[in-house]
């Protein structure tokens, strides 16, 4: 058995102790993320470095050749929407708004929820914007079991 084998089976042992010891205690069931994982409900947990690395491809050079940072101040166009993109992404995989307005620079949650409504309208009304969405979730795809992002595909037209 390798290294890796070995820590895969010593975690799935010791997370099987604690939701057990959980159950025993509390008397439900407790959601245990670790480094990422598929959850019962098929929803793929990344952290949100990882999910910022599928963005570095359509970041837009900035003044002198240098790129910018997907949580920078600036306000271009095609960054604001890879944001708007990025909070809608990582709003699906269950992340908390505050934890998002704090990774990328610290801005307030109510910035997220505007994010993500700005990402339904440009979703229903812009196809250029809609093919850059639909290329980063086929990265992810890729990278990930095909089915775990599956449900992201059907838009929500209602708020």
């Amino acid at each position: 058995m390798n290294r890796a084998e070995y820590k895969k089976k010593v975690e799935h042992e010791l997370i099987t102790e604690f939701v057990n010891k959980f159950y025993e205690k509390v008397g439900y069931y407790p959601t245990v993320i670790t480094d990422h994982r598929i959850t019962d409900d098929g929803v793929v947990i990344l952290t949100l470095p990882e999910l910022e690395k599928y963005f570095e491809s359509h970041i837009p050079f900035a003044l002198f050749g240098k790129k910018v940072k997907l949580g920078a101040k600036e306000r271009c166009r095609e960054l604001v929407e890879l944001r708007c993109i990025f909070f809608f992404i990582a709003r699906s995989m269950r992340y908390g708004l505050k934890q998002l307005g704090k990774y990328l620079g610290g801005r307030d949650h109510t910035t997220v929820i505007h994010g993500i409504n700005t990402f339904r309208n440009l979703y229903e009304t812009d196809p250029v914007f809609r093919d850059k969405y639909y290329s980063i979730v086929n990265q992810i795809k890729k990278d990930y079991e095909p089915s775990a992002l599956e449900y992201t595909d059907q838009m929500e037209t209602q708020p």
